[in-house]
């Protein structure tokens, strides 16, 4: 939850999380972890893509599995097998599934400032610099998951993502891709405006607005791995983990709004109670 509340917030234990600006710090105690986290998560999925392999659609929408590699030259040379559409295929994966579980963590951080009782204000830099690196390796699993499918740099190769005979590709890899594509826009577009700058030009509502755009980038993010066959097989570690991601962000938000409700009425509470001492001054 992301909502400040408007009077005054009884029992509220130190600062909210992440609160601080020093950039040093935030580097410290935000930058640094979050890279060594998204890193070993990174050789995590990408060790889970070999010993549980999970199918993905091609363009056809049929299966296929990314741990089958095709040197990307098409020569079969053991030059090119670090190249290959298979590692490409594997990297597009767990970055994915590393970019989702930093979307769901920027999910989490107001509902556990409610949780234990802290500020929860408009934004603070914990959940500015977690959406930074959600962008980034957001970005880097798109420019992974163009080589898997392209063949070449080009507008025409790219396009063929979305467009197949001149109309829009409506099969399971064609919406898998046109969620990825609005998910995409709408992580570059949040990352651009989480400055100090843009919070004070579009004033704190406004600018909190855009923001919630957040939840809207979490269910493109689930719908993009659906039809991208996270779910074809129930039983591998791939789907029970996006499954127990979307599971978490619901349940925390649940109980996000619910702490907000009970914090609002202690605090409309209070503001009754200290009118009619208020009036008789």
């Amino acid at each position: 939850m992301s909502v400040q509340p408007t009077g005054p917030s009884p029992n509220l234990r130190g600062r909210t999380l992440g609160s601080g600006r020093d950039w040093r710090r935030r580097v410290v105690l935000h930058h640094v972890p979050l890279a060594v986290v998204s890193a070993a998560l990174f050789a995590l999925f990408m060790d889970l893509v070999l010993a549980s392999p999970q199918p993905q659609l091609d363009m056809t929408g049929a299966s296929v599995f990314p741990q089958e590699a095709t040197p990307m030259n098409g020569r079969g040379d053991g030059g090119t097998a670090f190249m290959s559409r298979g590692f490409m295929a594997r990297s597009t994966a767990a970055t994915g599934y590393v970019a989702t579980g930093l979307l769901a963590l920027t999910l989490l951080i107001g509902p556990a400032n409610l949780l234990f009782r802290k500020r929860n204000p408009v934004s603070s830099y914990l959940r500015r610099d977690v959406g930074a690196w959600t962008a980034i390796v957001s970005v880097v699993h798109v420019v992974l998951g163009l080589q898997v499918h392209g063949r070449g740099g080009d507008v025409v190769s790219f396009l063929t993502y979305f467009i197949a005979d001149g109309l829009p590709r409506t099969n399971s890899f064609g919406l898998g891709n046109w969620t990825g594509l609005v998910a995409t826009v709408i992580a570059v577009g949040l990352l651009a405006i989480s400055t100090d700058r843009s919070m004070r030009e579009l004033k704190s509502r406004r600018w909190k607005s855009f923001q919630r755009l957040n939840y809207g980038l979490f269910a493109l993010v689930v719908l993009h791995a659906f039809f991208y066959g996270a779910l074809l097989q129930m039983t591998s570690p791939f789907a029970l983990g996006l499954i127990g991601t979307v599971m978490a962000v619901l349940v925390i938000q649940l109980v996000g709004i619910w702490l907000w409700r009970r914090r609002h009425a202690r605090a409309a509470a209070i503001h009754r109670e200290r009118q009619p001492t208020d009036a008789t001054q």
